[in-house]
């Protein structure tokens, strides 16, 4: 099994909160989707045989390119690797692109899963956040999308942000599930350098995240997806009907995939690399035959670490069968006693499996990094 995920970094404008990259310059996006077809081509032979299950359009905003640049990519793609029949084809997308027609050519392309940037159903949280759109525009793309038949539809949402006044996020929530969607991903407000939330903060023009306040959005969260249906799979990530991110699960579980575009990652299983974070680089680069990338072989004890860290942020947890026969035996007992030691309440243990409750997902990092080995 193997996935791929295609970077698209175009964004009309940055949000306050996003550490991904992108740029403003659509102009580039002709000569980007050219690069793009000659990455393909260049790097047909990392995936072998495998069939590739998931295909992933993210950004940055891929929306924002026409189905004419979309298309071009998806035959590409098409035409160098083989894709399952069961393919999970999701394209990230922002509220004011999701027209019915816009939509209906999606579906033309084999898109099969949507993931819309909502955030936010109140304007004022939305422009807080730096969205360009408003709270009509995202309820009538959800409309739109399963009025065009898509019955596979995620969409974001983020809390703890304290500038919500009391009962707003909770409204928010009941608004999300009164439409039929399938899968939501729901994100607590971070910090992240080089971002404008991180410049606001320091320079006094907007508060500090709240951690109480996260805390207390987080188990309304847990309360109103147990209430509508949906199970946590994944600390951010609930899902009714089965209808997990396939894509993304592949991640938490150290799935080789294969990254294409500028700033795009891929993991063969043993080790990573990344394009450069430069659409001109990356534009040249492909011309010349060589996408400038950098690679890094994880070590046995970086690869411990990764999968230590993502599978404690997911309900399928650590299976310590599986911990002793890619890692040993004593880090198997390390895990095991560390984690069966903890409060009761923040862990379910059957014997051979060690998962975090929602209680304790809500410690998952600080769990991880003292099982972390650091020498």
């Amino acid at each position: 099994m193997s996935g791929i995920y295609v970077h698209f970094p175009f964004c009309k404008k940055k949000c306050v909160y996003c550490n991904f990259y992108s740029v403003s310059r659509t102009d580039l996006k002709t000569q980007y989707i050219d690069a793009l077809s000659q990455e393909i081509g260049l790097r047909a032979k990392e995936l072998g045989d495998d069939i590739v299950e998931t295909l992933y359009f993210g950004g940055g905003t891929p929306s924002l390119c026409t189905i004419k640049e979309l298309e071009t990519v998806v035959e590409k793609l098409h035409s160098t690797f083989t894709f399952s029949k069961e393919l999970e084809f999701t394209v990230e997308a922002n509220p004011e692109q999701l027209t019915p027609e816009y939509l209906r050519d999606l579906k033309g392309l084999g898109v099969n899963r949507l993931s819309i940037g909502i955030q936010s159903f109140d304007d004022c949280i939305l422009t807080l956040l730096g969205r360009t759109h408003s709270a009509v525009t995202a309820q009538t793309a959800i409309e739109n999308a399963f009025a065009s038949g898509f019955n596979n539809v995620s969409i974001d949402l983020i809390y703890g942000i304290a500038a919500r006044v009391k009962g707003l996020w909770e409204k928010e929530l009941e608004k999300a599930f009164s439409y039929p969607i399938t899968h939501l991903s729901a994100y607590s407000l971070t910090v992240e350098e080089n971002t404008l939330l991180h410049k606001k903060i320091k320079n006094g023009t907007m508060p500090p995240i709240d951690e109480e306040c996260a805390v207390n959005d987080y188990w309304s969260l847990m309360e109103a997806v147990e209430r509508h249906g949906f199970k946590q799979y994944e600390i951010s990530n609930f899902a009714r009907d089965g209808k997990i991110s396939q894509h993304n699960s592949s991640y938490w579980a150290h799935t080789p995939y294969l990254g294409l575009g500028a700033a795009a990652h891929s993991f063969n299983g043993s080790a990573r690399s990344w394009n450069t974070a430069d659409v001109k680089r990356y534009i040249s680069g492909c011309k010349n035959g060589a996408p400038p990338r950098e690679y890094e072989a994880l070590t046995d004890k970086e690869l411990y670490n990764e999968y230590i860290l993502l599978r404690l942020r997911t309900s399928a947890g650590i299976n310590l069968s599986e911990l002793q026969q890619r890692f040993g035996a004593n880090r198997r007992n390390k895990a095991e006693k560390f984690l069966t030691a903890l409060s009761p309440s923040l862990f379910i243990y059957d014997g051979n499996t060690i998962a975090l409750t929602a209680a304790g997902k809500l410690h998952a990092d600080n769990f991880a990094m003292e099982l972390f080995e650091t020498e």
